[in-house]
């Protein structure tokens, strides 16, 4: 019987043995089990780099340092501790009949503020209207007007309408509302041009929630200007068509305006220009605003 148990459990563990195994296929499953496990580890580990300096952020913080510094080159170019500016603004509507406005415009420039006054001197009889605009770091413009007939003064933001439904802050400029992004460097017209696109700034009010605007190369005055609603709509384009050289400086001299908006072009020539090196500030105060609506 002792000799009889070893012979039935060889027997038996004979019978439990696995089928044989073919050592080629396994050799080849095995390797490509591993090649799969390192493509995997391999893309894994391209992706967390990605992750940790993705290069789209880097290009997009590039596109928007150079945007801000297309635009900081062009406000530093136009920047003058006085201006007075006098222009005639026409506007063609096709359901009413065609006006012509002339503009006397006073502008006072420091680090902290920047003051504009608007005053209508044709035509004769509307030359009561006049604005004061005061553009301050960090805060929202306020544009003061005096209605006499009440005698007193009002304030209001930039996005009233004004002259061809074009709105204060679109004659004014008010680029720190923006934040900046060059698209590309393109050629119009043989000249090469920068394409800055300006994104309405978190908490800033404006009906213009975006622009684009064509910047020349050569001397970063806009060739065109593109405005959009918050539903991506165009608004307003702005295409330059004259430019001059006064006093060693380069100026846009006539505008032309379609406001899609409404059925209205508008020029926009400029009559005189020139940069004082004095100016009375008394222009700039509410009482002198009060004496121009008077008249």
């Amino acid at each position: 019987m002792r000799e009889a148990v070893p012979h039935v459990l060889q027997r038996m563990n004979r019978d439990k043995l696995l089928p044989s195994i073919d050592r080629s296929i396994s050799r080849f499953g095995t390797k490509s089990i591993i090649a799969t496990l390192l493509l995997l580890l391999g893309l894994a580990g391209w992706t967390g780099c990605k992750r940790e300096t993705p290069a789209g952020h880097d290009f997009a913080a590039a596109q928007q340092e150079r945007g801000r510094q297309v635009v900081a080159e062009y406000l530093k170019r136009d920047r003058a501790p006085y201006r007075r500016t006098r222009i005639r603004m026409t506007i063609t509507s096709a359901t009413e009949p065609q006006k012509i406005y002339e503009l006397e415009i006073w502008r006072k420039q420091t680090d902290a503020e920047t003051l504009t006054q608007t005053h209508v001197v044709q035509p004769a009889d509307e030359s009561d209207l006049a604005a004061l605009s005061i553009e301050r770091k960090g805060e929202p413009t306020t544009n003061v007007t005096y209605v006499s007939s009440m005698d007193e003064f009002r304030e209001t933001g930039t996005n009233k309408m004004f002259f061809g439904g074009l709105t204060a802050q679109e004659l004014l400029g008010e680029w720190d509302k923006y934040d900046y992004s060059l698209l590309a460097e393109k050629e119009i017209g043989g000249v090469k041009v920068y394409e800055v696109e300006g994104t309405l700034k978190p908490g800033t009010e404006s009906v213009i929630a975006k622009t684009r605007t064509l910047f020349r190369a050569d001397t970063y005055l806009p060739a065109e200007m593109h405005l959009f609603d918050s539903e991506g709509k165009e608004v307003r384009t702005f295409q330059v068509k004259t430019y001059r050289n006064v006093g060693g400086r380069d100026v846009i001299w006539l505008t032309e305006i379609e406001n899609h908006l409404r059925p209205t072009r508008i020029i926009i020539e400029t009559v005189s220009l020139d940069s004082p090196e004095k100016v009375d500030d008394a222009i700039f105060t509410r009482d002198h605003l009060k004496q121009l609506s008077r008249k």
